[in-house]
């Protein structure tokens, strides 16, 4: 929650793959959230003016595949590292395998790390 407050008051955009909204509301409802409710929610994601959502088409898929072979990244992990190599972004996860793997040119770290450096930019 701490690196969402972080990111709205920072006025920056959240670059995802088009996958989020499904992996969000299959694990909202796969955790006990009724599943109207978790549909709702993900939903919602399509219409966040912070939220940029990366299209998988072949170009990204190809991309996704190498960094998933390169890499030994799970199929959707690496559609995450493969949006935040091509924004340029910093990539955002608790992901043990995410952080431990992504190449060096994607600077990947946690989000209570990421909400520090989002309030240290707003600062200056």
């Amino acid at each position: 929650m701490e690196f969402m407050r972080a990111l709205l008051d920072a006025n920056v955009l959240l670059v995802e793959p088009a996958i989020l909204p499904v992996e969000v509301g299959g694990a909202l409802h796969r955790t006990g959230s009724d599943a109207d409710e978790a549909r709702e929610y993900a939903e919602s994601l399509f219409k966040q003016p912070y939220l940029t959502l990366v299209a998988t088409d072949e170009r990204m898929a190809r991309r996704s595949l190498a960094l998933a072979i390169q890499c030994r990244l799970r199929g959707a992990d690496a559609l995450y590292v493969a949006a935040a190599m091509q924004y340029r972004a910093r990539l955002v996860t608790l992901d043990t395998e995410q952080l431990e793997r992504a190449p060096a040119a994607v600077h990947a770290c946690k989000p209570d790390a990421a909400a520090r450096l989002l309030r240290k930019m707003g600062s200056s």
